[in-house]
This record gives C-alpha cells, sequence and structure tokens, in this order.
C-alpha cells in the first residue's frame, strides 16, 4: 500500500490528523467525481443516447446495488437502496409479522435499539441484554433468547466502544430458536471484511459515510432471498406501487426482490459518489485495508496502554475503534480539535473518548495524538 500516494488522495489530511472515521470519513478526491459528474450530466442535460435523464440515474442506482451486493457476498436482488442505517432498520421492524408474546433481544447500549412505536403497539417484549467491562457475553445473549424470540439485533460493530461481535455465533444462537438476525454493519463496513452468507446474518442494514467513505442520506438494507417474500414495505410510492389499474409506472414483478423496498426517488447523487467511493476501497482490497486498520489499531492500544490510560474497549478487540475513559472527555476532544486533531469526547458512558483509525491513517498520526493526550489528566 503506497500510503504517500493514498493520503494525497484526501485533502482534509493537509490540514488534520483525523482519527475520527467512526462519526464521518474524510472523502477522497476520487468520490468528488462522481458528484461531479451526476452534476455536469444534469446541467447540461446530456444523458446517453435516447434514455432519459431518470433512466441514466436508475441504471447508476442498480451498479451500485450489484456493486454493494458484491462488496457483502449478497445478491444483487437482495439489496434495497434506503436514506440511513435507521431506515433499513425500521423496513424490517415495520414488516415483520408480529404478535403478541414476541420479544426481541439486543445490546442495552444499541445504537438504534428495538424499542419502537411498532413492537409497542403489537406487545412486543424488548429484552435488552447487559454490557460488562465493554463487552456482551454471548452466553448472556443466549439467555435472553426463546423460542418467542423474533428478531436479535446487534451492531457488528459497537458505536460507543468498537466492540465486535462473532455474527455467525450470534447467527447460530438466533436461529436454533427460529428468530432472525439483524445487523446493524455501518461501524464495520470499509474497515473490515464482511460476508453476510458466511455470517449467516437474516439482515444488515449500513450507511456508507463512515468506512466507506459514502455519501449521506443514502444507505442500504441487505434482505437475505428466503425472506424476501414475508418481509412486507412498510411505505408504497411509485416505484413499488401496489395499485394495479391505469398508472405510468409498472409495479415489480411480485414483488420478489428487495427493490420492493424502495418506494421513491432516492439519493440517485450519492449513488454516483459511492459507486467511487467502492471503486477505490476495492481498488486497494479490503483484506489490505482491515489489516491494515487493526495494526494501527494495536499501535494506538498499546500508546496508550504506556500512558496508564483506562479502556474502555475491551483487550483482544479486533475492530478499528479505540475508546479509553477520560476526565472532562468532552472538552479535552474540544480542545484538540483546536490543535488540528479530530476524535470525539462523550460524557456517557462514565466520560470517555472515541478513536477511530481509517487505512489512510499512519502511526505518526496515533504518537501525535497521544503526545497531545499526555497534556491532560487522565
Amino acid at each position: 500500500m503506497d500510503i504517500d500516494s493514498i493520503r494525497a488522495d484526501f485533502p482534509g489530511l493537509r490540514e488534520w490528523t483525523y482519527l475520527d472515521n467512526a462519526f464521518i470519513c474524510l472523502y477522497p478526491r476520487q468520490v468528488r467525481e462522481g458528484y461531479d459528474e451526476f452534476l455536469d450530466q444534469w446541467m447540461t442535460f446530456s444523458p446517453k443516447g435516447a434514455k432519459t435523464i431518470l433512466g441514466e440515474w436508475l441504471d447508476k442506482a442498480n451498479h451500485v446495488r450489484g456493486m454493494l451486493a458484491d462488496f457483502v457476498g449478497a445478491a444483487a436482488n437482495e439489496i434495497a437502496l434506503t436514506t440511513c442505517t435507521g431506515s433499513g432498520l425500521n423496513i424490517v421492524i415495520n414488516g415483520t409479522k408480529w404478535e403478541k408474546g414476541d420479544n426481541v433481544v439486543f445490546p442495552v447500549n444499541e445504537h438504534n435499539p428495538m424499542d419502537t412505536t411498532t413492537l409497542r403497539r403489537n406487545g412486543v417484549e424488548s429484552r435488552p441484554v447487559k454490557v460488562e467491562k465493554g463487552r456482551v457475553e454471548l452466553s448472556d445473549l443466549e439467555k435472553a433468547v426463546d423460542d418467542s424470540t423474533k428478531l436479535v439485533q446487534v451492531s457488528q460493530v459497537s458505536y460507543v466502544n468498537g466492540f465486535r461481535f462473532n455474527l455467525k455465533e450470534v447467527s447460530e444462537i438466533a436461529h436454533d430458536h427460529g428468530a432472525k438476525v439483524l445487523v446493524d454493519s455501518t461501524q464495520a463496513l470499509g474497515a473490515l471484511a464482511t460476508d453476510v452468507k458466511e455470517e449467516k446474518v437474516d439482515y444488515v442494514s449500513a450507511a456508507p459515510y463512515k468506512y466507506l467513505m459514502g455519501p449521506a442520506g443514502l444507505a442500504f438494507l441487505y434482505v437475505s432471498s428466503e425472506h424476501l417474500e414475508d418481509l412486507e414495505p412498510d411505505r408504497i410510492g411509485w416505484k413499488n406501487q401496489l395499485w394495479d389499474g391505469e398508472h405510468a409506472e409498472e409495479p415489480l414483478d411480485g414483488f420478489k426482490t428487495a427493490e420492493k423496498f424502495e418506494y421513491g426517488t432516492i439519493h440517485f447523487q450519492g449513488a454516483y459518489g459511492l459507486e467511487k467511493s467502492l471503486e477505490y476501497i476495492n481498488n486497494i482490497g479490503i483484506d489490505k485495508i482491515e489489516k491494515r486498520v487493526l495494526s494501527l489499531t494495536d499501535h494506538l492500544w498499546s500508546r496508550l496502554s504506556e500512558l496508564g490510560r483506562e479502556m474502555y474497549t475491551p483487550p483482544g478487540n479486533r475492530a478499528p475503534i479505540v475508546s479509553f475513559y477520560q476526565n472532562d472527555s468532552v472538552e479535552v476532544a474540544s480542545k484538540l480539535m483546536l490543535e488540528k486533531v479530530k476524535v470525539t469526547g462523550r460524557e456517557a458512558h462514565g466520560g470517555h473518548i472515541r478513536v477511530s483509525s481509517h487505512f489512510y491513517n499512519t502511526r505518526e498520526d496515533i504518537d501525535l495524538f497521544i503526545d497531545k493526550l499526555s497534556e491532560y489528566p487522565a
């Protein structure tokens, strides 16, 4: 990996020591080319041949849907383009057939926990699983799951401290009781290699504006093909209308693909940008990216240990996020930002700082952060 060449692609790195990719990732210049392509096409109204400009946009969306499918080991007909992670999670929750007495299981610190008006209205029990020493033990998760559990929800990587679930083991626990697994992968995709078939998960929702270096306002939902028929769209629009009378748009063929969850005009400009970010990541290789990210994580952990910081992230965790407890965490993060060092400080969960590196970061970035941090008492 030619790190100097890579870093030259990221204008933000000229000024910033940027270690906050779990918040918002930096863009490489190539992603802007995708946005420019969209704007140029629209402003000059120059679709190819006899295509309408909407036809161009839909073709691009279909292409990106296929790229996303390849990236996570799915089929293109299992991918729906959505607006955000929460949108995908709600599509699953609202489209599931609930019965009184059903329950759902999720970690108590889940980012978008399954406690919704839909579930409350249907008398579904929420079963939060405790988090101890920054981790959720699979044995505790297993105790919460029974034959009345319909969904088990986890984040592949916790937004709080980077705790990483073994998704395959979670799936085995859930499937043994006939439950399905719903995953928030926003803090993993783009940094860690992911294969939804290997991990046997049922649903994945993710937004690409973190490690995937993609747009805000465009996200995606993976629905395993075996669940496509049973999961119902939670809203209807011109792209998935049920009306079979006289209308301008033909309904989808039997609602057999995940496109049935795309009810209206999507963030097409974002699709042009996401195509470029996926190309950038694929050109490097996600396996190489994961190896570098985890190496940087190890270095950060070692340097924080030298400072004697109390860790919030459990030892041995293999993810891009490292969190540690810090007095006046928000104030410290703000002061570091004034020195052009970007991390996240939170008062919640005991007061901590979250550091999240990506493949374009270096050990020197981490060492500079540690040098600045050492000026502040733990």
